[in-house]
């Protein structure tokens, strides 16, 4: 062993124990300005700031991304996940906290964001949001205090609205391509190009 790994260091105490990311956040992306939140995936941070930060830096450049919202996983309420549709009810009241309401059309598919219910527990506001959106065609209703919703604002996605990305997104690769080779490359060249042992690739 070298001399260097053979020296001794004396801390004083223990060290610090590590900080795990034992928060597990739900990520939700917005396709359209004013559209509907869509589930997207899962991903731990310790808390909102960094999960905000990593979800832009994830899930905002994987697709088209005008908004992000995120919940920690523990603060959702689900209804019974049906294979028909689940049933919907009459529970009606206005009282308690907002309540964001997403719905599933069919098991297996991702939710939607589809509306708000106010009530005063997640019970309740389960009750609530199928009365409201459990149409015959949903299959689980969640529902997530809005107080416990996070969302990046307009100016926080600004370098994804405007940077190209297309080249990410699978609509569309070869044209993408194609149109990126056109701006300076002849287009007699660009089809002497894709006619050589690249056409089955480009």
């Amino acid at each position: 062993m070298s001399k260097r790994r053979d020296i001794m260091y004396d801390f004083p105490g223990d060290l610090p124990g590590g900080k795990p990311d034992d928060a597990h956040w739900a990520v939700y992306t917005r396709k359209k300005e004013d559209g509907p939140a869509r589930w997207a995936g899962y991903l731990d941070a310790v808390d909102v700031t960094l999960a905000l930060q990593y979800a832009r830096e994830h899930y905002g450049q994987d697709e088209v991304c005008t908004g992000i919202l995120i919940h920690r996983h523990e603060a959702l309420a689900d209804s019974e996940y049906g294979v028909d549709p689940i049933a919907g009810g009459d529970a009606s009241g206005d009282d308690g906290e907002a309540w964001t309401v997403f719905a599933q059309r069919r098991r297996g598919m991702i939710h939607i964001e589809a509306g708000t219910v106010r009530a005063p527990d997640a019970a309740t506001a389960v009750a609530r949001a199928r009365s409201k959106f459990a149409n015959g065609k949903v299959s689980n209703i969640r529902v997530v205090r809005e107080a416990d919703c996070y969302q990046t604002t307009p100016d926080e996605l600004a370098i994804w609205r405007n940077h190209d990305m297309s080249y990410k997104l699978a609509r569309g690769y070869s044209k993408d391509v194609r149109a990126k080779w056109a701006q300076f490359r002849s287009r007699s060249d660009d089809d002497r190009y894709a006619s050589e042992d690249i056409k089955d690739h480009y």
